[in-house]
């Protein structure tokens, strides 16, 4: 009934690293793989067969279900697995790179105290420079969207005290 081709290498679980010992994966009434030791235990739980198909089989043995003659009696590999727990962790985030204070200023090409019309007039400068119907150069594309972020964020009074506070720009809404 059990063979030495029925026996695999334990793969472990979602909580436990494989130990490597070899096993006899079985199918449970549900469908699901389910390892047992190789050899029967006296003390075992899990009566294991080969239905008609070749397949090994395995459930609970109860009460109300006791072991009948062509099945055997086996240990769950579970109970006997000495695999090192599993110790997820997931991979570490790379740290966010927060810009530099006064960032959105230097952008510009403004001081932090600069007023409205100073911003206002710094932006159209570079905007007229930059743009992309007047500049063919690809980055010049890439500093046009900076220098406009820079402009919605520094140009807005309530932007402007938030990054000045943190030294981010708010998130959208």
């Amino acid at each position: 009934m059990l063979s030495v081709a029925d026996l695999k290498p334990c793969k472990g679980s979602k909580h436990k690293q494989p130990c490597g010992k070899k096993v006899r994966w079985t199918r449970t009434q549900a469908g699901l793989t389910f390892p047992v030791d190789p050899d029967q235990h006296p003390d075992g739980n899990t009566a294991v067969w080969r239905d008609v198909h070749g397949v090994l089989r395995s459930r609970t043995i109860t009460a109300a279900q006791p072991l009948v003659p062509p099945e055997k009696r086996m240990m769950p590999h579970a109970a006997t697995c000495t695999g090192a727990p599993r110790v997820e962790t997931p991979p570490p985030r790379p740290p966010k790179a927060s810009p530099p204070a006064g960032h959105l200023y230097d952008v510009l090409g403004v001081p932090r105290d600069a007023t409205m019309r100073d911003i206002r007039s710094a932006y159209r400068r570079l905007a007229r420079e930059l743009h992309p119907d007047a500049n063919p150069d690809p980055a010049a594309v890439d500093r046009f969207k900076e220098v406009t972020k820079a402009y919605d964020v520094l140009y807005d009074p309530d932007q402007r005290r938030t990054y000045d506070a943190t030294g981010r720009p708010p998130r959208p809404r």
